[in-house]
């Protein structure tokens, strides 16, 4: 340890470039690690018993109508409900002040139970509504309201694409979902009164029912729509495939993150050969010293390789800390649920030490071969 100190600012140089490769590693692993459990924290909050539907291509004009998807449930056993919706994007707008742009929704009554919405004011849209022109507005929509001016929302009027729709409800915050639209930045509208507008059913969700198959559900599901719709392409995932491919996904894009910050960890390992060299030729005397006093090869070729080992696991530490930091800065920006992955920091730990060892190998074989004499001669 004295050595390294002696060595003052290279070993210092040398620590950060150890630290700062250490630091990209730990904080890409964690930022993917965490992104992974985020997104799948979406997917478990809906269920892993829920497919969802996807228009992708249709020819000739076909569409898909609501009775055609209301009869899933009859058609396919394994469907225990479904909520379709069709969806439109614009600026909101109330009192003629701008809300920003949002998404419109045409839903049904199922939407808010498949995706587990509940109610901070009034109420959501029922079949009764029909084409009547209500809206239920998210979270968001309603803050920014207050924030122009709006105190009760239920009963207020918003525009949205040069109609009027009077508000019947507001949605408590909600987390969102990979699976569905923002609902906080969105107005749902009954599916009727949506239609109206020329929009057509592109998207939709399922809860199976216990115990069914999802791989065989979606591939029944599809079977169906091809039956009903032979036009129309209809893109069917359950949750469980999804969250796979993700997790795979996940895997890959950390191990992508872990060859970049690789790149950063050569570049301080090379920068650890060449303070262990020069202290080498510093030290000769000290090396000549020791092995006319006794010490074997391998003597000296071990103080050097701990030495090496050693500045590369304080670079490592230091390292864990600062990835950390940065990994627990990125969530929060995000809004993330933070944590440090273990994994990750054995990781830093193992590889730091590893990279001291290799890196500090042919400094510490070359100050084993020096000559005893002609190292006391220095």
């Amino acid at each position: 340890m004295s050595s390294l100190a002696e060595m003052g600012g290279r070993s210092g140089l040398a620590l950060i470039g150890i630290a700062v490769g250490i630091a990209a590693v730990i904080a890409m692993v964690s930022t993917g690690e965490i992104v992974k459990e985020e997104t799948l924290r979406q997917f478990r909050a809906l269920g892993t018993d829920i497919v969802t539907i996807r228009r992708r291509f249709s020819e000739g004009g076909h569409t898909i109508s609501l009775a055609d998807v209301t009869m899933l449930p009859a058609a396919v056993p394994a469907v225990a409900a479904v909520a379709p919706w069709m969806s439109d994007h614009g600026t909101m707008t109330y009192r003629g002040r701008e809300l920003g742009r949002g998404e419109l929704l045409g839903v049904t009554e199922a939407f808010a139970g498949l995706h587990r919405l509940s109610m901070a004011e009034g109420r959501f849209v029922s079949a009764l509504d029909r084409g009547e022109p209500y809206s239920v507005i998210g979270h968001g929509v309603g803050q920014a309201m207050r924030t122009s001016g709006a105190t009760a929302l239920v009963g207020e009027s918003i525009r949205f694409a040069g109609r009027v729709y009077t508000i019947i409800g507001v949605l408590a915050p909600s987390v969102g979902s990979v699976q569905s639209a923002n609902v906080d930045t969105s107005m749902l509208l009954p599916m009727p009164a949506a239609g109206r507008l020329g929009l057509e059913i592109d998207f939709g969700i399922m809860r199976l029912r216990p115990g069914a198959d999802p791989y065989a559900a979606a591939r029944d599901v599809k079977a169906y729509f091809k039956q009903v719709a032979p036009n129309v392409d209809m893109d069917v995932t359950s949750a469980r495939h999804l969250i796979e491919q993700m997790q795979r996904q996940a895997q890959m894009f950390t191990l992508l993150f872990t060859a970049v910050g690789s790149i950063s960890l050569v570049v301080g390992g090379v920068g650890v050969m060449n303070v262990m060299l020069m202290s080498i030729t510093e030290r000769r005397a000290e090396i000549g010293l020791r092995r006319a006093v006794g010490a074997r090869r391998r003597d000296i070729m071990a103080q050097f390789l701990t030495e090496s080992a050693l500045l590369c696991l304080l670079g490592g530490i230091a390292g864990i800390v600062l990835g950390s930091v940065a990994a627990w800065g990125i969530s929060q920006y995000a809004g993330w649920s933070f944590f440090v992955s273990i994994a990750a920091a054995t990781l830093g730990v193992g590889v730091s030490t590893g990279v001291g060892l290799f890196f500090g190998f042919y400094p510490a074989r070359h100050a084993a071969r020096l000559d005893p004499i002609v190292s006391l001669r220095a």
